[in-house]
């Protein structure tokens, strides 16, 4: 590739430049290498599963962090480490939607019917479980995130439907 800039003293600071404020010809060679790697390029799969750029990153930090202990870097160990951090992740969006979701309808019509409450739980689990399952990864630690995140969504359902019991006591007594 040819250098980017003619003036030496404007190579110094290349990374405030602007794509306009470049040679035309490195652009475009810089374009038709852009699009080589993109057209090459296959994501990073282990155990069949394909790894984000968070997870490839911790794969490569818990290696380094190995090598640094000067011990040899295990795979298993590696995977498992990224399982966790991304069933957490995982986890922890999953209940943030089940609360969204659940919040949005039973404020707007509080208090429900058991009936009412009910649906609405279900239709917020099932939502959170389906986004749990598409971002988590490793089946025996996805399936311990997912028991986790199934308790935490039935203890928040119990306070609901205190609270909602509560509003009802309220609306019964104004009457």
């Amino acid at each position: 590739m040819i250098r980017p800039l003619t003036k030496e003293e404007n190579l110094q600071s290349l990374e405030k430049m602007q794509l306009e404020d470049l040679r035309p010809e490195f652009v475009e060679q810089f374009m038709q290498l852009r699009r080589k790697v993109i057209q090459r390029i296959r994501p990073k799969l282990m155990h069949g599963k394909k790894l984000s750029g968070e997870m490839l990153f911790n794969l490569a930090g818990s290696y380094v962090e190995a090598i640094n202990r000067g011990v040899v870097p295990n795979i298993e160990t590696a995977w498992s480490y990224i399982c966790k951090s991304q069933c957490q992740r995982a986890q922890q969006e999953s209940y943030e939607r089940f609360e969204r979701t659940f919040a949005e309808a039973f404020e707007q019509r509080a208090p429900l019917f058991e009936e009412e409450l009910s649906e609405i739980y279900r239709e917020a689990k099932r939502a959170a479980t389906e986004e749990f399952a598409k971002t988590a990864v490793g089946d025996a630690i996805a399936k311990q995130f997912l028991v986790e995140l199934k308790d935490k969504m039935k203890h928040k359902f119990k306070l609901i439907k205190q609270e909602n019991e509560k509003i009802a006591e309220v609306s019964i007594r104004r009457i």
